[in-house]
């Protein structure tokens, strides 16, 4: 395992500090390849009606993940332009409540949500069948890392499994800096729950369900760093060194309990939401890992 730092091109910050809700808005820059529109279908999986998004015609080799208050949108340009840098079918999913999906949650989530979630997707990728190759690509954002984490650590092998994972901001304890943070959100819940309407049918049951289970008591003693150890894909844990929501120790820490294969990388001038402060640099990263598993 090796940290490595990786600067970004000097912009204006367009973000919040503390946001993750929308109010960002990345500033893009520079020519790229135009990106493709995503082809939209819902997908039961055990009574969960799911959204899912695919940009490609082919079975789909990069999977997104979604964090604890995003969804198939909040994504923005990225999955399209990750599309036209690799060529490669990207597929994402809301989970139940967010976006589109069903059912929409009432109170907090579990305590043990993260890992119902990771079964979740394990189910999806079941019925997904041969829209998805075997052994795809994980890209999992803030808690949709942590799910990308979990199924990874249940499934993952030498002869199948994932050919790679890539977490952003990705959460496999629970910091104090982290509930500090959320502490902070719930007191401009009206504010937040506004922007997530742009995302969401149910913004609110979407803001308390998530907040809710991180305040709780229960989720506090929630640490998974020592069952990490049998994942065996190549794993990139991606943080900015600016991340409102956890220190730089999240990172390494993440990729010294997951050993040898995995690379604890910092990234600087990026906080939480570094998908919409650096969008370009993102996108450089996935395909990156993409060129460097593929």
């Amino acid at each position: 395992m090796s940290a490595e730092t990786t600067g970004r091109a000097d912009r204006p910050d367009a973000t919040e500090a503390g946001a993750e809700h929308g109010e960002a808005s990345g500033v893009d820059g520079g020519p790229r390849p135009e990106p493709v529109e995503p082809a939209v279908d819902t997908v039961d999986v055990d009574g969960a009606e799911l959204t899912v998004a695919r940009w490609g015609d082919g079975p789909a080799e990069i999977v997104l993940l979604h964090d604890g208050l995003g969804s198939i949108g909040q994504w923005r340009t990225i999955p399209g332009r990750i599309r036209a840098e690799t060529g490669r079918t990207v597929l994402a999913y809301d989970r139940p409540g967010h976006g589109r999906s069903t059912p929409v949650p009432t109170g907090a989530w579990p305590a043990d949500w993260l890992h119902r979630e990771a079964d979740r997707f394990g189910r999806l990728l079941t019925v997904l069948g041969a829209a998805v190759v075997g052994e795809p690509l994980l890209v999992g954002h803030s808690d949709g890392g942590s799910i990308a984490l979990l199924h990874a650590r249940d499934v993952d092998g030498p002869s199948s499994g994932l050919r790679g994972l890539v977490t952003l901001a990705a959460h496999t304890w629970v910091e104090q800096r982290c509930v500090d943070g959320i502490v902070g959100m719930v007191d401009r819940r009206d504010a937040i729950v506004a922007g997530l309407a742009t995302s969401h049918r149910h913004p609110a049951a979407v803001f308390d369900a998530w907040s809710g289970v991180w305040l709780s008591d229960a989720f506090r003693r929630w640490d998974v760093r020592p069952t990490l150890g049998p994942i065996a894909c190549p794993t990139l844990v991606v943080q900015g060194r600016d991340d409102e929501y956890a220190t730089p120790a999240h990172a390494t820490e993440t990729a010294a309990a997951i050993g040898g294969n995995a690379e604890a990388r910092l990234l600087d001038g990026v906080g939480h939401l570094l998908h919409h402060q650096d969008p370009e640099l993102v996108v450089r990263v996935v395909t990156g890992a993409w060129h460097d598993v593929g």
